[in-house]
């Protein structure tokens, strides 16, 4: 299981939450600066949040050097009630170190924009888990544009968002390349996370095809993989009782009220339990097979010991 957002930003419409946080924006050029951490999101979360990298692609020529014009523009010129972009965040494996990060997002990023020449940007985020203070908990956002530069027509910032003319492109705006355009209409997601499994599995084989984790206080190795489906579906599919793990409210997590802090206390030991039983629901197998050795060894060690006693009585 891994964590995975769709969200978009629609002109004039309602805001929309972010994923990671409380703060709410509609605008494409806020998105870019909460990612990128720029402007007034420039200190936001900077003692426990490292910015790993960021990087734009595909951005017509009067944006190149600096993307902040696309995003600004995409607000600016878009229709009323239209997307500016679309926002996805993706947990990346800790278990791939900083520059493999890069290569999976930008490998995700040609996967769902970057083949179309959709202009995105991408920003990767590592902060220390909240649980325990010490695990990273690396995470990618990609935002980008629906409007594709795929026909290298160059078109000013106003022409760019305005509706394309397929028998005219050039007097039109760009190419808007939706998920019916796609072929996968509200099935999108559902595509996006099965790629993004797919891909994720392909690196984790290659570079980090196993990690040690521990179970009931005895480390094991197990395969790296991971899935797309909900703890509901995969319970259904392989028979396991996987429980959601609930999230610590942000009023309570950063409250200095010592009763807030004794529920903070109590919900991290509710978490740890769950996240316990769904460690030996996931790897109940390769757990059992390694109590099973630790006993086997256990038992020819006091043979052992057995047999020295002996050795040294008779002696």
């Amino acid at each position: 299981m891994y964590y995975f957002h769709l969200s978009h930003n629609v002109k004039g419409d309602s805001q929309i939450k972010l994923s990671d946080g409380d703060s709410k924006y509609r605008l494409s050029k806020s998105a870019y600066h909460y990612i990128t951490r720029t402007l007034y999101f420039s200190k936001h979360k900077s003692e426990i949040e490292e910015l790993e990298y960021c990087a734009s692609y595909n951005m017509p020529i009067w944006s190149e050097n600096n993307p902040e014009k696309f995003w600004y523009a995409a607000d600016q010129y878009t229709s009323e009630t239209r997307r500016t972009s679309s926002h996805i965040t993706i947990a990346l494996p800790k278990e791939l170190d900083k520059n493999r990060r890069i290569e999976l997002s930008e490998r995700l990023m040609y996967e769902f924009c970057g083949q179309y020449k959709m202009p995105s940007t991408i920003a990767i985020h590592n902060h220390v888990a909240a649980l325990d203070g010490q695990s990273e908990q690396p995470h990618l956002h990609l935002l980008f544009s629906e409007k594709s530069m795929l026909d290298n027509i160059q078109r000013s910032p106003e022409q760019f968002f305005k509706q394309y003319r397929q028998k005219n492109p050039e007097k039109g705006g760009a190419l808007k390349i939706t998920a019916d355009v796609l072929g996968f209409g509200r099935n999108i997601l559902f595509h996006y996370r099965t790629q993004t499994e797919k891909i994720i599995n392909e690196f984790l084989e290659k570079y980090a095809p196993t990690k040690i984790i521990e179970i009931h206080g005895m480390e094991i190795e197990v395969s790296s993989a991971v899935s797309c489906l909900s703890n509901e579906d995969y319970n259904k599919k392989h028979g396991t009782d996987l429980k959601d793990v609930p999230q610590i409210p942000r009023s309570l997590l950063y409250s200095t009220d010592p009763k807030d802090q004794d529920k903070v206390a109590e919900y991290r030991k509710n978490i740890r339990e769950i996240r316990q039983n769904n460690l030996y629901e996931l790897y109940k197998k390769e757990y059992e097979l390694a109590l099973a050795k630790k006993r086997e060894q256990e038992i020819q060690n006091r043979q052992q010991l057995d047999q020295s006693k002996k050795f040294d009585f008779d002696f």
